[in-house]
C-alpha cells in the first residue's frame, strides 16, 4: 500500500502543496505555517524529526505518505494515517484549513477526505483533496467569510453597545459607592457626637444620684429629731383638746339637760293657755298667755339643740382617725429611704426592695410605722425619684441610639467590602429584577436579591437568594461566563433546597434568554446584561470579532 501511495506521491505534489525533492521547499499540506520550522529540512540532510521525539529522525520524503512513521503522528498533518493517535500523544491539534478570506481552524484527522465538505470548519475545501468518491469541495471562504465578518460586526455593535451600558453602570457604581463611603463618614461622626452625649449624660446622672444620695442620708439622719420635736407639739395639742372635749361634754350635758326643762315648762303654759278662761278678765292671767303666744312666735322652727346636732357635734369631737394627717411623714421620709434601691446594682435592687417592705410591715404592725396614706395620683416613677428617672431615661435614650448607629455603620462597612463584581459594577444593578416566561411558568430573578418561580394561578416558588458570583463554562457558546448564585431556597419534596444558577452574556439589556431544569431542583438561566461586557472590553475589539476563530484554531 505505501508503494502505491508513493508512485502517487508525484500527482499530490503537483497542486503546489508540496515539491519534489531538490526544488525549493514548500510548506507540507495540513501543517500550521507557526510550524514550519519544525519540518525545514537542512540543506545537507534532506530529513526532519519527530516532533515529541527529535531523535528519530525521517527523510523528508516520508512526509504526508499516509504512513505513520513517527510514533507521535507528526509526520502525517495532511492524511488521516494516524488518526489513531490519541490527541495527548500527538502533538498536532489536526489538519489545518488556511481558510484564505475567512480565517484558519483544525479539522480532526479522522474527518480529511471522508467525502463530507466540513464548510463550518474548512470553509477552502482543503480537507478533502483527493476528492473520494467523485466529492469536490470548491473553496467558499469568501462567501462564508463575508458572512462571518457581517456577524462579526453585528456582534461588535451589539458588544460595543453593551459596553458602553457597561461603563455607565461602572460611572454609577463608583457614585453609589462614594455614597457608602460618605455615610460611613457621616455616622462614624455622629457615632462619636453620641459617644460624647452619653459621656456627658452618664456624668449627669451620677452627679444628679450623688446628690439624692446625699439628701437621702441627711434625711435619714435628721429624721427621728424632727420627728420627735413634732411629735412632741402633737401630743400637746391631743392634750389641750382632750380637755376641751371633756369641758365641752359637760357643757353639752348641762344644755341638754336645760332644755328638758323648758320643754316641760312649754308644756306647762301650752296647757295653760288651753285651758284658761279669758271670761274672767283677770289682766296677770292674759298678760302670761300674750306673751307665751309672742314666745311662739318669735321661736325658730329649728331647735340647735334638737336632731342630729349635738350627735353630730359630739362624733366630731371625738374622731381620733383624723390625727393621722397631723403624723409625722413617715412616707415621705420611707420614700427617701427606699430611693436607695437607686444607687444599687440590678441583681441588689429585688432583694432590698423586698427586705425594706417587709421591714416597714413588720413596724405597722406593732404600731411604730404609721400605715401608707392611699396616694391621689399614680404618676410616681416607683422608688426613684423622677428627675433621676427623667435622667435615666434620657441616657437609655442616646445609648439606643448609639447602638442603632452602630449597627448602621457595621452593616455599611459589609456593604463596602462586599464582592460586587468587577468594578463593583453590579451595585447599580441592585433590586433590578428581570422576568421571563418559559413553559407554564414565569421566572425572574433580581440582582442582589432572590429568584422565584410563578405558575399561571400566581403561586411562588422561592429559587434562592443571591450568595455571590462564579465563573463557570458555558457549553453553547464555548467560553467560561460570569454565574450568579441563588441558593436555600425552598426545599423540594424528598429532594435537596431549590438553587438557580444565571449564566450572564454580554448585551446591553436585561433579558432572560432561556430557563432548564439541568438537575432536580436546580434551575439554570441563560440571560443578557451589560454588567458582564467588561470581560469583552478587556479582550478587545480582536477578541469580539476573532473569538470564535480563536477557539477552532487553539
Amino acid at each position: 500500500m505505501k508503494s502505491i501511495l508513493l508512485l502517487s506521491l508525484p500527482l499530490a505534489l503537483a497542486d503546489g502543496s508540496q515539491k519534489p525533492i531538490g526544488d525549493a521547499w514548500a510548506l507540507p499540506r495540513g501543517l500550521n505555517p507557526a510550524l514550519s520550522d519544525k519540518y525545514r529540512p537542512s540543506s545537507s540532510s534532506q530529513t526532519f524529526n519527530c516532533l515529541t521525539q527529535p531523535q528519530i529522525s525521517l527523510p523528508i520524503s516520508l512526509l504526508n505518505d499516509d504512513f505513520c512513521d513517527c510514533p507521535d503522528g507528526s509526520d502525517e498533518p495532511g492524511t488521516s494515517a494516524c488518526a489513531h493517535i490519541s490527541s495527548s500523544v500527538n502533538p498536532l491539534p489536526g489538519f489545518f484549513c488556511q481558510n484564505q478570506g475567512h480565517v484558519p481552524a483544525y479539522i480532526p484527522f479522522n474527518r480529511i477526505n471522508d467525502g463530507i465538505c466540513d464548510y463550518e470548519t474548512c470553509c477552502d475545501g482543503s480537507d478533502e483533496w483527493m476528492g473520494v468518491g467523485g466529492i469536490k469541495c470548491p473553496n467558499r471562504c469568501e462567501e462564508i467569510g463575508k458572512e462571518a465578518r457581517k456577524a462579526a460586526e453585528e456582534r461588535r455593535k451589539l458588544y460595543e453597545s453593551g459596553i458602553r451600558s457597561y461603563n455607565k453602570l461602572v460611572e454609577k457604581a463608583v457614585f453609589v459607592k462614594k455614597e457608602v463611603e460618605d455615610k460611613i463618614v457621616a455616622v462614624t461622626g455622629e457615632i462619636k457626637r453620641y459617644e460624647g452625649l452619653v459621656e456627658e449624660k452618664k456624668a449627669g446622672l451620677k452627679k444628679a444620684e450623688d446628690e439624692e444620695k446625699l439628701k437621702v442620708d441627711k434625711l435619714a439622719a435628721a429624721g427621728d429629731e424632727g420627728k420627735s420635736r413634732h411629735q412632741k407639739l402633737l401630743d400637746y395639742s391631743k392634750d389641750k383638746l382632750s380637755d376641751h372635749q371633756e369641758k365641752l361634754s359637760k357643757l353639752f350635758d348641762e344644755a341638754q339637760r336645760l332644755k328638758e326643762e323648758l320643754d316641760k315648762t312649754e308644756k306647762i303654759l301650752k296647757t295653760f293657755k288651753e285651758e284658761y278662761n279669758p271670761n274672767f278678765n283677770d289682766e296677770g292671767v292674759k298678760r302670761a298667755v300674750n306673751s307665751w303666744e309672742d314666745y311662739l312666735a318669735a321661736k325658730t322652727t329649728e331647735d340647735p339643740l334638737t336632731g342630729d346636732y349635738l350627735a353630730e357635734v359630739t362624733g366630731l369631737m371625738y374622731e381620733s382617725h383624723r390625727w393621722e394627717e397631723y403624723e409625722p411623714e413617715d412616707d415621705d421620709i420611707a420614700q427617701d429611704m427606699y430611693a436607695i434601691e437607686a444607687f444599687l446594682p440590678p441583681f441588689l435592687r429585688t432583694i432590698v426592695h423586698e427586705q425594706l417592705s417587709s421591714l416597714r410591715t413588720s413596724l405597722v404592725e406593732y404600731g411604730l410605722l404609721a400605715p401608707r396614706k392611699p396616694k391621689q395620683s399614680t404618676k410616681s416613677t416607683g422608688t426613684v425619684p423622677p428627675h433621676i428617672q427623667k435622667l435615666t431615661d434620657d441616657l437609655t435614650s442616646t445609648e439606643s441610639n448609639l447602638s442603632q448607629k452602630k449597627s448602621e455603620l457595621t452593616n455599611l462597612q459589609n456593604d463596602l467590602t462586599k464582592d460586587y463584581g468587577p468594578q463593583s459594577v453590579f451595585r447599580s444593578l441592585k433590586d433590578i429584577c428581570t422576568e421571563a416566561a418559559s413553559g407554564e411558568y414565569t421566572y425572574s430573578f433580581c440582582h442582589l436579591g432572590r429568584a422565584t418561580q410563578k405558575n399561571r394561578e400566581g403561586g411562588s416558588t422561592h429559587l434562592g437568594d443571591w450568595t455571590g458570583f462564579d465563573r463557570r463554562y458555558d457549553d453553547e457558546i464555548e467560553q467560561e461566563v460570569t454565574v450568579i448564585k441563588y441558593e436555600k431556597g425552598l426545599r423540594c419534596w424528598n429532594g435537596p433546597e431549590r438553587s438557580a444558577y444565571v449564566y450572564l452574556r454580554c448585551s446591553a439589556e436585561e433579558k432572560i434568554l432561556s430557563v432548564a431544569e439541568t438537575e432536580k431542583c436546580v434551575y439554570k438561566y441563560v440571560a443578557t446584561s451589560p454588567a458582564v461586557c467588561g470581560d469583552i472590553a478587556a479582550e478587545g475589539q480582536e477578541g469580539i470579532v476573532m473569538g470564535e476563530a480563536k477557539r477552532q484554531v487553539n
